[in-house]
């Protein structure tokens, strides 16, 4: 949450917003309760014994994926090229402008590019040596979600505090952080078009290109 003074109040403004902080308080310990309750099921300990099965060659494999009666193997060099230009091109796929998009659209877009991250980051050590793809991907998601976050943090201080017994001040220093909330989402669009140009420009695109090209030389 922004200080009351960037914000726009003056020095009772962090006293006004009290309320709206313990609301979020109250909010965070229920989620950490209900996470610890979870955690603590059978269920729970049951999918991390099922996630360790899956890196256990138990079902006749010879360690590189190829079976005794198929000769194709799960290497990096034939699997990662691919899923690596489908997460790309559905960033691409995405045809907005940030500059008057929804920012649902933009929304998507971040989910988008978090996954094309991810990606990337699970082929890093097969990637060329000092390519910047993960940073310029990482930067596009990170400004797409500090956009969406100031939004859901201004809609979401006036609708938690809305049915409270509050101040014509609370009231009002809470209005005064949802608006200056919006604003910061609007200034954040300008970001987003430097990163969006960044990975749809050729640059971006031939370094990936390299990338995915020195993956034929991967032994793994």
């Amino acid at each position: 949450m922004d200080s009351p003074a960037a914000s726009g109040l003056g020095a009772d403004g962090k006293r006004d917003l009290e309320p709206l902080r313990e609301a979020w308080r109250t909010e965070r310990a229920s989620g950490a309760r209900r996470l610890k309750a979870e955690i603590g099921r059978p269920r729970f300990r049951r999918s991390i014994r099922d996630a360790k099965r899956l890196v256990v060659a138990g079902d006749g494999s010879t360690g590189n994926g190829a079976t005794a009666g198929n000769p194709e193997t799960d290497r990096v060099a034939t699997q990662a090229p691919g899923l690596i230009w489908d997460a790309f091109g559905t960033v691409l796929a995405y045809e907005v402008d940030p500059k008057t998009a929804d920012p649902a659209v933009i929304h998507e877009l971040r989910i988008a590019a978090k996954k094309l991250r991810y990606t990337l980051e699970a082929f890093a050590d097969a990637l060329e040596p000092g390519a910047t793809l993960i940073d310029d991907v990482t930067a596009l998601q990170d400004a797409a979600g500090s956009m969406h976050d100031a939004i859901v943090a201004g809609e979401r201080a006036r609708s938690t505090v809305a049915p409270r017994d509050l101040t014509v001040q609370q009231r009002r220093a809470i209005d005064v952080f949802a608006d200056a909330q919006a604003r910061q989402a609007e200034k954040g669009r300008l970001a987003i078009v430097r990163r969006l140009r960044r990975i749809r420009s050729r640059a971006f695109r031939e370094s990936l290109g390299r990338a995915v090209a020195g993956m034929g030389h991967v032994s793994v």
